[in-house]
């Protein structure tokens, strides 16, 4: 029971398969009448062309605004004059004057006032620390200015010195009401009173940072001066600075220091008030004056370092200063920008300022309802079609009825359509909005050649320069660009497609691709120095020209697979992969149908030499040839090429029977080439390779069967068998490459049969196979001409004799032994 279910399953598809096969044959021979008719041949045609057109007008046109002039530095084409008078207020002009305002708006700053009230405390203790130190025993005093440096760096962030602690030491030791301390205080905060930067501007009344540093060293050099180096008598002629601590460093200044002390020793007279540290530098004695002074700047510099450390820099306050700026740009006047009628708004050859370009897109915007170009697109979409139909229907008048084919071409269109229409649109968005230099690429980044290319390699030359001609004229209409973006466009889609004619590797398509950019990049370099343009936009137009052909070559080789499964059709590259002979089917005819295997190697050297010499498709006349038999596998010892030494099984079988088992070759073909995913134009070809013929052998067979056994009984032999018996089932061959394969597989079969093979015999048996197919009327649907079938002919016989050369016959050793001792 399982077995008779999977049987009766296995004829349910098998019944299936041929069912479709045979909706594949007669799809085109159905002759509809009345309504239904007249829709199969015009309704629908014009129905789907205009659906076509429809989808034209809404991708690219409904909706769009014309990118125009966008770019800064490109050059206007003509002179545009205002046809009114216009006020409007200029984005441009307002962002330069916010830029102006912000720039010279004076910047806010604030104090630091943690900083200053912090050293102002650190003051303190350090007065506090410093009078305790000078009360104290030589030995503690050292300790106890280590705790004080740590304690001021702990609590206060100051880090003294050693030399400036011992320096500050002196901090009582200066003439003066003032103490050390109160005098500095009042410096730093006269200077952060008047505000000290690192640099301010010219209208601002704040101090540089290095004039306020230049004022503390002035301030401690006069400070300096008055520092008292002996005290008055009323305070006993004491010395502040120990002249031996000094002697190695300025032994000048110690050794006049030790002469008044030796003076004093013995009584000698002495000034009143004491002496100070300008006193020495003023004196006579230039050796003493000099070290003197040398150890007043060397002071001065360790109070003014420590000084320094108390002046704070007011930092930029940018909340304060934003809010200034804004508040002047509140204030700004509108800027207004009037147009009068009749002023010139660009001039040609021109460059486009900011300005410039804002103005004339002001104009475009308010002559919106002027200039509505929808109903001029759809005048040019309707013109566009109308010249696609008259050329589809004087060059390809049978385009309508390949489905398709039609099919590809229009989805291609509208795919290259719609991603210009997006590229185009990107332009007014932010994404590029802001970046005028991108958006002045946008016409340069559309990729022109898609389309071409992908009907070059699917449908043929003739389709792809229809598809050429009329992306190019829509890409012109929505950039609503004049001659020089159409030829732009157009001579980048032919080189495009020209370059797709023999891609046998898919790589091709970005060698393709490449070439139509560098096309598009001469040309708009070429358009652009003759309207006067030049420099680095131009180069830039070029590069982007050349980047999108390869970006548009790599996407037709994204999407030519996708193309490939959804329409059912095989590419050059597609049948290039196909003559492998490693592919499954034909390793398996090497070792199940040898015979057949060698015949269809001499088919596809006999068909793509025609293909050639008629124009036809080479590879696909090869790639046919080497799976056009592959039905006889399925019982190859029924055909003599297979036999060899084995008997022939038709002797065991009657006339009808043996037809009936050869013709099934094409139904096995179509089958199994259906299972291995074989491209459709590959089952057409098995399908019509042997077109309506007549299997002559049988038929004649029969006809003498009838004859001996009717005779016997004396009636007369006048019954013939009934042809469609022994007629293969067609259809006939429909297009080139399947008529060459027609007349190649009966040519290699016939002429295998030869006596001998000579350039007359050769002609003979061509010109009668030939002579007989005409006559069977097996052309009467293919579009081959006379010429073109001379032209097969004749390279039909060149091949031949090429494969069937004899050769010279070469004597054995022993005869050409005799021969030479004769």
């Amino acid at each position: 029971m399982e077995e008779k279910k999977s049987l009766r399953k296995k004829r349910s598809r098998d019944l299936a398969r041929r069912r479709k096969g045979l909706d594949e044959v007669n799809e085109d021979e159905v002759d509809f009448q009345g309504l239904r008719g007249f829709w199969e041949k015009f309704g629908k045609q014009g129905f789907f062309t205009a659906v076509f057109a429809a989808a034209i007008v809404f991708i690219c046109f409904v909706g769009q605004d014309p990118p125009g002039l966008r770019s800064l530095g490109e050059v206007a084409p003509e002179n545009i004059y205002s046809d009114r008078s216009f006020t409007y207020e200029s984005e441009v002009r307002r962002t330069e004057e916010e830029e102006w305002i912000r720039s010279s708006t004076p910047r806010e700053f604030a104090r630091n006032l943690v900083g200053e009230e912090s050293f102002k405390s650190a003051l303190l203790r350090l007065e506090e620390g410093l009078t305790l130190l000078s009360s104290m025993d030589e030995e503690s005093r050292v300790t106890a200015r280590v705790s004080l440096s740590d304690e001021l760096l702990t609590n206060f962030n100051l880090e003294l010195t050693e030399d400036e602690l011992v320096n500050l030491l002196h901090w009582k030791n200066f003439s003066g009401k003032q103490s050390f301390f109160e005098k500095i205080s009042n410096l730093l905060g006269k200077l952060h009173l008047t505000g000290v930067v690192k640099f301010p501007s010219v209208d601002q009344k704040f101090l540089s940072e290095t004039n306020a540093t230049n004022q503390i060293n002035s301030a401690m050099l006069s400070l300096s001066n008055q520092l008292v180096i002996i005290t008055g008598i009323q305070n006993g002629l004491r010395f502040n600075v120990d002249a031996r601590e000094i002697m190695l460093k300025y032994p000048e200044f110690s050794k006049s220091l030790t002469e008044i002390e030796e003076h004093l020793s013995s009584d000698g007279p002495f000034p009143e008030s004491g002496l100070i540290l300008e006193d020495f530098i003023e004196s006579g004695d230039e050796n003493s004056s000099f070290s003197a002074q040398q150890f007043r700047n060397d002071f001065a510099d360790s109070l003014s370092s420590f000084v320094r450390k108390g002046l704070f820099l007011r930092n930029i306050d940018r909340e304060a200063t934003t809010a200034a700026q804004d508040r002047a740009i509140a204030e700004m006047d509108p800027p207004l920008v009037i147009v009068k009628e009749g002023e010139a708004i660009l001039k040609k050859g021109g460059k486009l300022s900011k300005v410039d370009l804002e103005k004339y897109m002001e104009f475009l915007s308010l002559t919106t309802s002027d200039r509505d170009l929808l109903p001029k697109r759809i005048f040019i979409t309707l013109v566009t079609f109308l010249i696609a139909i008259f050329y589809i229907s004087l060059v390809l008048p049978n385009f309508w009825r390949d489905t398709i084919r039609s099919t590809i071409v229009a989805v291609a269109i509208l795919a290259n359509l719609s991603l210009s229409r997006f590229i185009l649109e990107l332009g007014s968005t932010d994404l590029f909005g802001e970046n005028t230099l991108l958006v002045g690429l946008i016409p340069y980044l559309i990729p022109v050649a898609f389309a071409p290319m992908v009907v070059m390699i699917t449908v043929g030359p003739r389709m792809a320069a229809l598809s050429a001609l009329m992306t190019s004229i829509f890409h012109a209409t929505m950039q609503n660009s004049g001659v020089e973006a159409f030829s732009n466009s157009l001579g980048a889609a032919l080189v495009g497609a020209y370059f797709c004619r023999e891609i046998r590797l898919r790589g091709g398509a970005l060698k393709a691709g490449a070439l139509a950019g560098l096309t598009g990049a001469v040309l708009s370099l070429g358009i652009g120095f003759v309207s006067g343009g030049g420099g680095v936009s131009l180069m830039n137009h070029a590069v982007a020209s050349l980047l999108m052909g390869v970006f548009t070559g790599g996407l037709v080789l994204a999407v030519m697979p996708l193309i490939e499964n959804a329409f059912k059709v095989a590419t050059d590259a597609t049948l290039f992969e196909l003559t492998d002979f490693n592919h499954p089917l034909l390793r398996k005819m090497q070792v199940d149908a040898p015979g057949t295997y060698h015949h269809s190697l001499m088919v596809a050297n006999l068909s793509e030499n025609a293909a050639i010499a008629v124009g036809a498709n080479p590879i696909l006349c090869r790639a046919c040839s080497l799976f056009h038999d592959i039905g006889k596998m399925v019982q190859p010892h029924y055909f003599n090429e297979n036999q060899g030494e084995f008997g022939n099984p038709h002797n065991r079988q009657n006339p009808a029977m043996s037809a009936l088992i050869i013709k099934s070759h094409v139904k096995e073909g179509i089958d199994m080439a259906r299972e291995n995913r074989l491209p459709k134009i590959i089952r057409d070809v098995i399908r019509q390779h042997h077109g309506t013929t007549l299997v002559k052998y049988f038929f004649h067979q029969a006809k003498k069967k009838i004859k001996q056994e009717k005779l016997p009984y004396g009636e007369l032999a006048d019954d013939e068998p009934d042809e469609s018996t022994y007629r293969y089932d067609g259809p006939k061959p429909r297009f080139k490459e399947s008529a060459i394969i027609f007349f190649a597989d009966s040519v290699e079969a016939a002429a295998r049969s030869l006596p001998k093979v000579t350039h007359h015999s050769v002609e003979e048996l061509l010109e009668k196979i030939f002579q007989d197919r005409l006559e069977d009327n097996q052309l009467d649907e293919c579009p081959l001409t006379l010429e073109e079938v001379a032209k097969i002919k004749e390279s039909f016989t060149k091949t031949t004799l090429n494969m069937l050369h004899s050769r010279i016959e070469y004597p054995d050793d022993e005869n050409e032994s005799d021969t030479n001792g004769k």
